[in-house]
């Protein structure tokens, strides 16, 4: 039995389970602080003081050097599986090409499609591990994968299939989405087809070999109307698979009523959303999850209204979208600085967002997204003096080290102390 007593932590925040229905996102804070930790698990969570005396001696002793514990964050929407990059296309954007202009022009989605088309998964794989190990760098414990840029099934397999392999070699806890994304260029004129062959093929082929334990499709113009949407996520719910959308990114979709109308896990995305789409959403239980790196990469879209959101009772989460073309970070600390900054969240709020609620969207808060007695011991230590600094020091390296199931597995180089 590993047992583990990690004292002298200068300040542990977390939120609480029992919390979970506070609209005012309280969290607990405890100063000078230790946890026992068991078999991978939180056994005590009290005073270094009182820990020091009351665990016996037998029970490994690592000091925590007085840093600041949060638990492991958790990245409800990431596509961190795709070979190449759109850096160019970066700079088109700046120079006034909108996302439609791209892809009109070949570019966009589609021409990751192509790149993945020709690609191997032990290529697919090579390319992809660093964004995870980037990822983990950033206090982030438990990652949502989703496909989506391979388009046709034999792409989307390889996607799948590169993930299973890529979960084998990670320390994160992943959780696989197979998404439906655009319909692939040499279907274009065979769209109804395309949309029966996801119905008919695709998702039961996913759901019958685990590839995925989430189906989410993208419900814009350019992309999935809202009925075809109905049709795709429908199947997918009697696959017994959860669903999210990809939603009102560009425009009032329609797809922030359709998770509302579905009882979507989540509507993501959500930078165009009324008052009406946000009531739908908080009455049916769906939250809101926010992608603030997305808006400020593109630059020409307007940020969800997330304080809004939170005040009209919706839940609400933040991830990092990492994506090759529109969001290209792995860092979800300068997406709770940018949602600070442009959606007015406060610290406490913005630890919620990317711990406990995230969990609950991934359905994994029974094990993770708070440090509480019986949940695994994934935390993060930070060589700052408060929460609110870890999005102050915005665009700064991570997480001082990085612990899941109560083993150490990142520790970074820089630990100087922040004040």
């Amino acid at each position: 039995m590993e047992s583990t007593l990690l004292h002298d932590i200068g300040l542990l925040v977390t939120p609480l389970e029992m919390e979970m229905n506070d609209h005012r996102r309280p969290v607990y804070e405890l100063q000078k602080a230790a946890v026992w930790i068991e078999d991978g698990r939180f056994k005590q969570i009290a005073r270094s003081e009182e820990l020091l005396k009351s665990v016996p001696a037998s029970v490994t002793r690592v000091h925590a050097q007085n840093k600041l514990m949060v638990p492991g964050f958790v990245d409800c929407h990431a596509h961190p599986v795709f070979v190449g990059n759109r850096a160019k296309e970066f700079f088109l954007r700046n120079q006034g090409a909108s996302y439609q202009d791209i892809a009109a022009a070949g570019g966009g989605i589609h021409a990751t499609a192509e790149r993945i088309k020709t690609s191997r998964v032990d290529q697919i794989v090579r390319e992809s591990l660093p964004r995870f190990h980037r990822s983990l760098e950033f206090g982030v414990t438990t990652l949502e994968c989703k496909s989506g840029y391979g388009l046709t099934w034999d792409s989307e397999e390889k996607l799948l299939i590169a993930l299973r392999e890529i979960a084998k070699v990670v320390p994160q806890r992943l959780s696989k989405t197979f998404l439906v994304h655009v319909v692939p260029a040499e279907w274009k004129d065979r769209r109804e087809e395309f949309v029966e062959a996801v119905m008919n093929e695709m998702i039961p082929e996913v759901a019958a070999r685990g590839l995925a334990n989430c189906v989410d499709v993208f419900c814009e113009e350019g992309a999935f109307t809202v009925d075809e949407s109905r049709k795709i996520l429908q199947v997918a719910l009697d696959e017994g698979l959860s669903i999210t959308i990809h939603a009102n990114q560009f425009g009032h979709s329609g797809g922030a009523r359709l998770a509302a109308e579905l009882g979507a896990r989540s509507a993501d995305h959500l930078e165009y959303l009324s008052e009406d789409e946000m009531d739908a959403l908080r009455e049916a239980g769906v939250p809101g999850v926010a992608l603030p790196a997305c808006v400020f990469f593109m630059g020409t879209i307007p940020y969800p209204p997330m304080r809004k959101m939170i005040d009209r009772g919706m839940r609400i989460a933040l991830a990092t979208d990492m994506n090759p073309g529109t969001a290209m970070t792995e860092s979800l600390p300068f997406c709770m600085t940018a949602a600070a900054i442009y959606g007015k969240l406060k610290a406490n709020e913005l630890l919620w967002a990317v711990t406990l609620d995230p969990a609950r969207i991934l359905g994994v808060s029974g094990n993770t997204g708070s440090i509480e007695a019986g949940k695994y011991a994934d935390f993060s230590l930070w060589s700052v003096p408060s929460l609110e600094s870890i999005p102050y020091f915005f665009g700064q390296s991570g997480a001082d080290s990085v612990w899941i199931e109560g083993a150490e597995v990142f520790t970074g180089e820089d630990s100087v102390k922040r004040y």
